[in-house]
């Protein structure tokens, strides 16, 4: 009587799916590839343990609305403006090219021209959720091959809308681009009216549930936007995702996207990941043997195409060799979305069962590949670099310095200009200290030029760039990037070039340390390390903590843990007197009431350093700062005294001044 088969079912994959995705992230490998394999496991082509794969199917498409809601959500108008010139440039070349790529080798083959067009489709795009995850956890998203990646992504997965359009246009009896053009044109108008629709009633929906202050009611509430979009976008002729991600696109540009995601983000996971089994289900491990080299050329030939077509993108838009190789590797797999170009495919007939293995088999086996993939690029980017050292010895003459930089010695270069690297340029500027910027993005690169800032476009790893920057005639380098490997890179090169040049570099983890020390860095300073310093001190001075005891708690994890960093036991961490004056004594203000005993007093008379020990270093009158102020002025009400020294001292210092008890503040 409870025989509920779905319950059975989803039991076999839930259980599955955990012993699968367990091992395979014990050997570091994303659980997208874990989800296939259990798939596979469990389908038919396996142990066939499911049984009722349709039900598993519509559970898998609700996943997938789902999953294409929450891409909405990160498609902020205001990201897609900062990443325009990727985006849109760098992004649809890659598409279109891909395509004519896959269209112009399948049609050499004897392939007809809609199923020619059906495979570039099919190959054009790449998996968001399997490359984001991979570069998050290496590292790499802020690297400019990492930033390349994302770019790309994003625009494919724009792409993935109007793909979905077209699909069902080809027909099996050719092209007909007149009914393909006005079919597209219908779509697009029903998009542009979901969308219009929806702008007017989700944000003032979510505003009434917001205001009902109940989790519950908000999280249905989510749900059901999504779900009902996406059945209004079904029920017009469109698919169920579509609709989705035109809700999360909505609701992204309202206040509430980021809780939405928050609410949202463990239901998608459980659903989506039915979506990556149910492809698994489709795939006939059996049938690998069957196809033997025609499927291993397939996905050869498929990663090479992918790899080579990002790389002329990458080197189009003067990103240099490096990370051309890089993103190449790492976008070189068909995508989650390819499968719903596939689903969408069905009703056409194109696709016959021998091809549609074939295809499957393949995207799935470069899926599993893109870990082994990204870190081969790496190893095959490093591996260039003394190659191109060489060819760099041969004609150093060739790269040729800017007027402005050619006269400069002594100065600082600074690699990347980010956040980091902005704000070293900026307090150098203040010392008078001439810079050096070597950036990678153009349109900085056009903003410096306009300011006037001597700067140097192109891929730092090349010997003949850093030659532009004068960096021979450098004192100082900092690197500032958050790529970690060509941190590496531009660190051996740099202390090839010049042995005495004193190297910065930024990372993010302590364990990058070892690397960067090895390669020539005089010095690492690991975010994660800092960051963990920065958080003492604040959990520190929130109890009222002094500035004394902050740098005394500082001082000691620095001499412990730096220790432990590898490669850094021997380098000196700052000026150590300077950390130890710190640590000894405060800095603090003492204003002055109208009622303070020091009032119409001079300095000469209170004689605060013999009386205290206290030594007065500042004093700030309406807002006017003055160091080591004249001995004969009279104090007023109001004055701020700015006073240094131990513990003891300060305290009886301020008591001499005002009579008060209180526990000496901070100086802000």
């Amino acid at each position: 009587m409870h025989d509920i088969p779905i319950l059975r079912e989803l039991l076999i994959l839930i259980i599955v799916s955990l012993a699968v995705v367990h091992l395979v992230r014990r050997a570091r490998v994303p659980a997208v590839v874990g989800f296939l394999l259990s798939g596979m496991l469990l389908g038919p082509g396996g142990l066939a343990l499911i049984k009722d794969q349709h039900t598993v199917e519509m559970l898998a498409e609700i996943g997938v609305a789902l999953l294409l809601f929450t891409i909405g959500l990160k498609f902020s108008v205001q990201e897609m403006l900062r990443l325009k010139y990727w985006v849109f440039g760098a992004g649809a070349l890659q598409v279109l090219l891909t395509i004519a790529g896959g269209f112009a080798i399948t049609r050499a083959l004897g392939f007809p021209v809609n199923l020619s067009l059906l495979v570039g489709f099919l190959i054009a795009l790449s998996s968001t959720a399997i490359v984001l995850k991979l570069q998050e956890e290496r590292g790499e998203t802020a690297a400019p091959h990492g930033r390349l990646s994302l770019s790309v992504l994003i625009f494919q997965d724009l792409a993935v809308v109007p793909l979905l359009l077209l699909v069902p246009m080809l027909g099996t009896g050719g092209v007909h681009w007149q009914g393909a053009l006005l079919g597209l044109a219908k779509s697009l108008g029903l998009v542009v009216l979901i969308l219009v629709a929806s702008r007017l009633l989700i944000p003032r929906v979510l505003g009434y549930v917001v205001a009902s202050r109940s989790p519950e009611v908000f999280t249905l509430s989510i749900i059901a936007i999504a779900m009902g979009t996406a059945y209004v976008s079904g029920e017009a002729g469109l698919s169920l995702a579509l609709g989705a991600f035109l809700a999360g696109i909505v609701i992204s540009e309202t206040d509430y996207s980021h809780h939405v995601a928050a609410q949202i983000l463990p239901l998608r996971d459980a659903l989506s990941s039915v979506f990556f089994v149910s492809i698994g289900m489709l795939v006939y491990p059996a049938s690998w043997l069957a196809l033997g080299p025609t499927l291993v050329g397939f996905t050869v030939g498929l990663i090479l195409l992918k790899a080579f077509v990002v790389l002329v993108v990458t080197l189009l838009f003067g990103l240099g060799l490096r990370n051309g190789i890089m993103a190449g590797m790492a976008l070189a797999q068909v995508g989650e979305f390819s499968f719903l170009l596939v689903q969408a495919a069905s009703g056409t007939e194109l696709l016959d069962p021998g091809m549609r293995q074939l295809f499957l088999s393949a995207s799935v086996l470069t899926m599993m590949l893109t870990p082994l993939l990204i870190v081969a690029g790496a190893a095959l980017a490093g591996a260039m670099e003394p190659l191109r050292r060489r060819h760099g010895q041969q004609q150093p003459e060739s790269a040729t310095e800017d007027g402005a930089i050619a006269g400069l010695s002594q100065h600082v270069v600074i690699i990347g200009y980010g956040v980091n690297g902005r704000n070293v340029a900026r307090a150098l500027a203040r010392l008078e200290v001439p810079v050096v910027v070597v950036e990678l993005n153009p349109r900085t690169v056009r903003e410096m030029h306009d300011e006037g800032t001597p700067v140097v476009y192109g891929d730092a790893t090349q010997e003949a760039l850093l030659h532009q920057a004068g960096l021979e005639r450098a004192q100082v380098l900092v690197i500032a990037i958050a790529d970690p490997v060509a941190a590496r890179a531009i660190t051996a090169v740099a202390r090839y070039m010049s042995p005495n040049l004193h190297i910065v570099v930024r990372t993010r983890f302590v364990a990058e340390v070892e690397g960067l020390t090895s390669s020539g860095a005089n010095k690492v300073v690991p975010e994660e390390f800092e960051t963990s310093l920065e958080l003492v001190a604040l959990s520190m001075a929130a109890y009222g903590a002094t500035q004394r005891d902050i740098e005394k708690e500082r001082a000691l994890i620095r001499s412990q843990s730096y220790a432990f960093l590898r490669g850094q036991a021997d380098v000196p961490v700052g000026h150590a007197s300077l950390r130890l004056l710190l640590s000894a004594t405060d800095l603090i203000e003492v204003p002055l009431g109208e009622r303070a005993p020091a009032v119409n007093q001079t300095l000469r008379q209170l004689d605060l350093r013999n009386r205290t020990g206290a030594t007065l270093i500042g004093l700030v009158r309406r807002g006017i700062v003055s160091g080591s102020p004249d001995p004969d002025l009279p104090l007023r009400s109001g004055d701020i005294l700015l006073l240094f020294g131990d513990k003891a001292a300060l305290e009886a210092a301020r008591k001499t001044l005002t009579e008060e008890q209180a526990f000496p503040g901070l100086l802000a």
